[in-house]
Formats: structure tokens, sequence, C-alpha cells
């Protein structure tokens, strides 16, 4: 497998890949798999500041739930890519989320407080110009900084583009025809093809330097897949698995092309 070849030659720079999925009404996942390494601590965490050869690719699957995916138990191969990152890196066995809506829940990831404290509980609520955001933290510690987003709850004029060298939504190119989207009524243009080109375009750029990359993708959301990705039937269950497949294939292409430069 290219993806496989390509990151374990990586040419002497760590890469931190934080993959991040959260789900409408699913709250907390819990799972032990047999893994032979031992359990890491905060402090493992900690300890990869004190590091200078260190890049930061955030990647967030919108609506993505951890219990699809085989690297946490579920028995279709849905997540090839995922699961090799969850083998090779840190795999969270717990994860609870503070809501259910996106803007309220990237509140809490982005500053680490609960909703109650962000602030941010109602459509019209942004984040205040006082937050702290990761971004700010990479910006002032020399990183070149990028957001590639589709959501719109985490557009800037919410505040989320605080820190962020580059905060775009890319520019939607026309949905190819072999596609599926199962969600029509979810009116999204554009596929998360369009973030993996622009988060290689800012990589073409700025890939010799530091940085810190955050990519919001939706494909998911809208139950999008292709004939290659659909191999869990047609039912409501085996569509959202399909797109799953399709993400999980979209995003390795963006892990080979770090792994071949």
């Amino acid at each position: 497998m290219r993806i496989l070849r390509g990151l374990a030659a990586m040419l002497g720079v760590a890469l931190i890949v934080a993959i991040v999925f959260y789900a409408l009404g699913y709250l907390t996942i819990e799972y032990e798999p047999d893994d032979p390494r031992p359990k890491g601590t905060a402090y493992d965490l900690e300890a990869l500041k004190r590091r200078d050869d260190v890049n930061v690719l955030f990647i967030l699957t919108d609506t993505l739930r951890a219990h699809r995916l085989h690297s946490y138990g579920y028995e279709r191969e849905t997540s090839p890519t995922f699961d090799y990152m969850a083998s090779t890196g840190i795999r969270f066995a717990r994860h609870l989320a503070q809501s259910s809506w996106t803007k309220c829940s990237m509140a809490s990831m982005w500053t680490g407080l609960y909703p109650q404290r962000t602030g941010i509980l109602r459509s019209p609520h942004g984040a205040p110009e006082e937050a702290v955001m990761p971004a700010e933290i990479f910006r002032d510690a020399g990183f070149r900084t990028a957001g590639i987003w589709r959501n719109g709850w985490v557009a800037p004029n919410f505040g989320f583009g605080q820190g962020f060298e580059v905060y775009e939504r890319p520019i939607p190119k026309p949905l190819p025809r072999n596609l599926r989207v199962e969600n029509p009524h979810v009116k999204l243009e554009g596929t998360d093809t369009d973030v993996i080109d622009s988060a290689i375009e800012f990589l073409r750029i700025h890939g010799r330097e530091r940085w810190f990359m955050y990519i919001h993708m939706m494909d998911v959301h809208q139950y999008l897949y292709d004939p290659s990705s659909a191999l869990f039937g047609t039912d409501y269950s085996g569509i959202y698995d399909n797109s799953v497949r399709r993400s999980d294939g979209i995003m390795s292409r963006l892990l080979t092309y770090l792994a071949d430069h």
C-alpha cells in the first residue's frame, strides 16, 4: 500500500496527525482492543512541545462516528487509513463530545472549555477575541497556520479564524457524475476533494517550513460515496459506511503526499 511505504520513509520530520470525529447524539465511546503497546499519559503528549521537528495536521471529519471505524471494533473494514494511523500513532480509547452541534462542539475543542464557559450556545454566538485558540499559539511559536473548512458553522465571522494566516473555504468544483449524495437536503457545494487539493497547495508552498494545518471534511455528513467505495450495501447504514470508506480514501491522498514530500 503506497501510503504505508510512504509514511515509513518520511525524511526525519515528525508529523502529528490529530484525526477528530464527533457525531450527532453519540456522546461517548470506550474501546480497548488487543493492543500490546503501553498506555501513554498526558505527560507523553506534553513532551512533544519540546521537539523542534514536529508539524501538526488536524483533520476533522464531520459526523464520523467512532464505532463505525474498524480500529474501534467495527466489523466492517470502512477505514484502512484511519486504522493504520491508529495502529502506528496514538489512539485515544475514550472520547466525550461536549455537544451534538458543530459550532458549540468546535468551540469547546479549540478552547478546552465546556459550552457554558465558552458562551457559544446559540446560532448568533461566536468566539470572543480574548479566547486563546491553538492557531494563535502555533502562530506565535513561528508556525505557518492554515484552516480549510466546508462547514459554515466554523466560518471566520464566528471567531474561528483567530490565529490562522490562511482560513478559507475552498472554491467548490462541480460534483463528478459518478458521485451519489444521499442527503439531498444538505445544500453544500463541492466535495472534500476540494479541501485536500487546497491543503496540498498550501503544503507545496509552505511544506518546508513548520506548520499547523486544520482541515474540516464534510462528505460523510452528506452520505456521499462513489462506485469504488460502494462496498457495504444501499440501506441507510450501508450508505453511511460507503461514505466513510470514501472519505478515508480521500484522506489517504493527503497523507501520501506528505510522505512523498
